[in-house]
């Protein structure tokens, strides 16, 4: 597959949310030209390593655990005075390494004042990359995406599979470790995260989000 003969639409034939529809030998000219045409079609989640092209639909369980993530990290930041930056699944695309992706969630916490509020995609020659990075795995098909994480150099990856979130750290060799608690809001560890997402999935959300706020005003 080429640049010159990219059929977009016919690559976007048949995508469904949670199960990836994936392409071998893929060019970067051509992943990248994907990413732009597709920048507005926030259903999709695209990424790219080693020639192998992922492209994911998103579903509504999908959306509404990201999203409840999302609050889960607002108000934890509203709560300890810390200033977040959220990036949502802004696309990052790395020349460097030919390596790119969307991740659900994303947020500037450690490096808030290095943010990039331009309209244009990711550049890793000029931006920093998140400090925190978030994926919800429900193909199971995400192995790839430590690597491509790690090669941008982002400290800390969660990764909600299975229900169960898990938070990871990148270490100094460049591999990511698991971890009992973030970095970014040590106040918040993946026992207590999982508990209050999978919450979140059987009782009323406005309930689940209260007593998270009352478990943060014991706790922080």
């Amino acid at each position: 597959m080429t640049a010159a003969t990219l059929d977009i639409e016919e690559i976007l034939v048949g995508i469904t949310p949670g199960t990836p529809k994936i392409l071998y030998g893929v060019s970067w000219e051509d992943y990248v030209e994907l990413s732009a045409a597709t920048i507005d079609k926030t259903n999709l989640k695209i990424s790219y390593n080693r020639g192998v092209l992922k492209i994911m639909g998103q579903g509504f369980n999908h959306e509404n655990i990201s999203r409840f993530i999302d609050r889960l990290i607002t108000i934890t930041g509203l709560f300890l005075n810390e200033n977040i930056v959220p990036a949502g699944s802004m696309t990052l695309i790395s020349n460097k390494v030919r390596k790119g992706a969307d991740p659900d969630e994303s947020y500037y916490i450690q490096n808030a004042q290095l943010a990039s509020f331009k309209d244009e995609l990711f550049d890793d020659e000029t931006d920093t990359p998140p400090d925190l990075v978030v994926e919800i795995d429900k193909s199971h098909s995400l192995d790839d995406k430590f690597e491509i994480y790690a090669a941008f150099g982002i400290r800390e990856f969660w990764l909600y599979s299975r229900q169960t979130l898990h938070i990871f750290l990148l270490s100094e060799t460049g591999e990511y470790l698991k971890a009992e608690k973030s970095e970014a809001l040590p106040v918040l560890t993946a026992k207590v995260l999982t508990d209050f997402i999978n919450r979140a999935q059987n009782e009323e959300q406005f309930k689940v989000l209260s007593d998270f706020q009352n478990w943060l005003q014991e706790n922080k």
